[in-house]
């Protein structure tokens, strides 16, 4: 976790040069202010996986469970992702296709936290 917390930190770095190479060649303040925002959450990621990654060697704890609990397979994912497609369409589309989205994003929803339950 230490390695992905330095990539992250060298990231906000790339991001942080590109920002100011913007700045200077565009003189454009949405685009200069996206690339500081993106470099600033790269930061924030970076530093705390570092620092999550000191504290977890520094008092033993075991990188990993030895069983972690991962779902079966299910196609439940796939419904959730096309129900959320259509909920986000239907902000553009219409009020039929965001109350259509909505209630299948609900099935979809219940039905996948019915089956991780039942694994249990």
């Amino acid at each position: 976790m230490k390695v992905v917390g330095y990539a992250f930190v060298a990231l906000a770095l790339v991001i942080t040069a590109k920002a100011t190479l913007y700045f200077i060649t565009s003189s454009e303040g949405a685009g200069t202010t996206m690339l500081t925002l993106a470099a600033c959450l790269a930061a924030f990621i970076g530093v705390y996986l570092a620092l999550t990654a000191r504290r977890a060697t520094a008092s033993g704890a075991e990188e990993a469970e030895a069983d972690p609990y991962l779902p079966h397979a299910s196609g439940w994912p796939f419904f959730i992702g096309v129900a959320a497609l259509v909920t986000a369409n239907g902000l553009a589309i219409g009020l039929w296709a965001l109350v259509t989205g909505a209630i299948a994003l609900a099935i979809a929803l219940t039905g996948y936290a019915a089956q991780s339950r039942r694994r249990g």
